[in-house]
């Protein structure tokens, strides 16, 4: 049976007003050397950076501009010489800087005689905005079957903001290969224009001690590098941690961020959950190191995956656990526990609505069914 079905999300494109302003970002030439096409990543109320893979002998650049054709900046792009590549491909960025809260900014790659075609972003909102913030959270995605693209088709009816992931994104082993196939491959048309942000999993240390395609092929926020980070959209503080790094490290890191966050609403995602009744079982070792920090730093949602299937709990302590590990790559039986509020096995994303002192979070299945739900107030 269903959960609470009594808060239905208004639905609607994450992308139409994008295109609208800016097109559909697609390549123009078929010769273009490029090889993984642009997508958005570390975008904050005045700046973002635009990534992409390029075979070309020569450096292409960024036009950034405003939806009237207004350039904005001409950004260079720049080779991750360190990134994990395939042959003679690169990782490039391009950032682009001064820019204003909540705008729509357009953007195309300039290859001197190609260049693709503008696609569009928008930046965070600022600390003091009284717009709804939407997010969309997964997990346990990245396999390439049929349930994952199903799932896409149904987030491209919700109207977030930006995406969330707690973690297992390129399966099996987090190659480099798995992410052009598996995370690339089945999202860019979400993310030439959405920003994503994910966590890391286990199965993105599968072939690599240190994680380093995920650490390519992402560029996130933070000063701790790309293991865990913490950014704000709006009044929204949201802090990713990693669960295959050392667990007493993060928590003083995560217990000093959120004590010096000033935003009223604060979410914490990662892959291990504290709180499961699902295969894998709650992490109780990072339970007790975790749950007293997000008490007493004001937490209202610790979301997390590794188990494939969704469980929300009732309110621990004022904060709601959930699991949602349920983003394309199979599900596992789950069962109750003393702290489920609600379980089940079955593909789905979460999607999140914040507007002034109420957080709604809609859980939604792929056929679009929203089969739970969740409202934490204030």
């Amino acid at each position: 049976p269903p959960g609470d079905t009594s808060h239905q999300a208004q639905r609607g494109s994450p992308t139409e007003d994008l295109e609208a302003a800016c097109g559909g970002g697609d390549v123009l030439t078929a010769g273009l050397a490029i090889k993984r096409r642009p997508y958005v990543q570390k975008v904050s109320d005045s700046s973002a950076q635009v990534g992409w893979v390029t075979s070309s002998g020569t450096l292409e650049h960024v036009k950034f501009s405003l939806p009237d054709g207004t350039e904005v900046m001409d950004a260079g792009g720049v080779v991750d010489v360190a990134a994990e590549h395939v042959g003679d491909q690169r990782q490039m960025w391009a950032t682009v800087t001064g820019l204003q809260p909540d705008t729509i900014y357009c953007y195309g790659i300039d290859g001197g005689m190609q260049m693709t075609a503008r696609a569009g972003f928008r930046t965070a909102p600022s600390r003091d905005s009284t717009a709804p913030v939407r997010f969309l959270a997964f997990g346990d995605s990245g396999g390439g079957g049929e349930a994952q693209h199903a799932l896409l088709d149904q987030m491209t009816d919700f109207p977030f903001d930006l995406m969330v992931h707690t973690g297992d994104i390129a399966y099996d082993n987090g190659t480099l290969r798995e992410f052009e196939a598996n995370v690339f491959g089945v999202y860019a048309g979400l993310f030439r224009s959405i920003p994503f942000f994910p966590a890391a999993g286990n199965h993105e240390y599968g072939n690599s001690p240190n994680a380093a395609p995920f650490r390519s092929v992402f560029r996130l926020p933070g000063v701790t590098g790309e293991s865990w980070y913490s950014f704000d959209w709006g009044p929204v503080h949201f802090a990713a941690l990693d669960t295959e790094a050392d667990y007493d490290t993060q928590m003083a890191w995560l217990d000093d961020d959120l004590a010096s966050s000033d935003r009223p609403w604060k979410i914490v995602y990662l892959h291990r959950p504290p709180f499961s009744s699902g295969a894998h079982g709650s992490d109780t070792g990072l339970r007790a190191k975790l749950a007293p920090i997000v008490q007493n730093r004001g937490v209202q949602l610790v979301l997390a995956g590794h188990d494939h299937n969704y469980e929300r709990t009732t309110p621990q302590n004022g904060v709601t656990y959930v699991v949602t590990g349920g983003g394309g790559k199979g599900t596992r039986p789950v069962g109750k526990s003393s702290f489920t509020g609600y379980s089940a096995d079955v593909i789905h994303f979460v999607y999140g609505e914040i507007e002034g002192a109420q957080l709604t979070l809609h859980a939604v299945d792929a056929t679009g069914v929203e089969f739970d739900s969740l409202v934490i107030q204030q």
